[in-house]
């Protein structure tokens, strides 16, 4: 099943490909509030360098965030315009289990953080290693402040080995440094989301059986938006 995957929740736009093989072809690209303008040129040019065409696709996955509110509703419009044309099967893959699908192997604690500002995150809870890395997690998503986060892991589990990925890892690495806790940080390649892993992740998903209804796919925004949460403030 020739699966393309698409994820738009962070400052990287992630588009892959992946069959019953593996992973044919990814672009990973920093965009930052661009992703709007560059998402469908570079999807057409990741079919043509692989050698297929839009009418090859046998199946989506779409990362639903949490991230960013614009880069998640491009994402997901696109996607489901797509499931919708083509007649696609479609499944939603939270953003935070594909990060954390990147580190996996190491079957322990793993936590991704995706910045979520002013020192809070994005971000759940896993343990352990299985292809459904839904599976794995131990919490639900949520956002939280991060100095509460590490509160957390440290009552948790004071001796355990926490691997943390993701940009909130860029965005606050000074307080991540500065924790008691024995924090491991993903190497660069991995800590982004990648398009192929969304792509693979996706085709497996899809080979079990699961899939979406594309119309009632929705992004995972968790909080409010910044600018709804500010007039709330000035209306009060």
């Amino acid at each position: 099943m020739l699966t393309l995957g698409i994820d738009t929740s962070t400052e990287i736009c992630a588009l892959g490909l992946a069959d019953e093989v593996g992973i044919l072809g990814e672009i990973n690209f920093r965009l930052i509030n661009r992703h709007g303008e560059e998402l469908h040129s570079n999807l057409d040019f990741l079919l043509s360098s692989t050698g297929k065409k839009i009418s090859d696709l046998e199946g989506l996955c779409i990362g639903t965030g949490p991230g960013s509110f614009t880069g998640l509703r491009i994402g997901l419009t696109a996607a489901r315009t797509l499931a919708q044309v083509r007649e696609l099967p479609i499944v939603g893959v939270s953003s935070l289990d594909l990060l954390a699908y990147n580190l996996s192997s190491t079957g322990a604690w793993l936590v991704p953080v995706i910045d979520a500002r002013r020192q809070r995150v994005y971000t759940a809870l896993y343990r352990g290693w299985d292809q459904d890395i839904a599976g794995q997690r131990i919490d639900a998503a949520r956002a939280v402040g991060l100095e509460e986060l590490l509160a957390e892991l440290q009552t948790l589990d004071p001796e355990g080995v926490f691997y943390f990925t993701g940009n909130g890892v860029n965005s606050y690495q000074s307080l991540l440094a500065d924790s008691a806790l024995n924090i491991k940080l993903a190497s660069a390649d991995k800590n982004i989301i990648r398009g192929g892993v969304v792509a693979a992740l996706g085709r497996y998903y899809l080979s079990q059986g699961r899939k979406d209804n594309y119309l009632e796919l929705a992004p995972d925004y968790l909080k409010k938006p910044q600018a709804e949460i500010n007039w709330q403030k000035i209306d009060r």
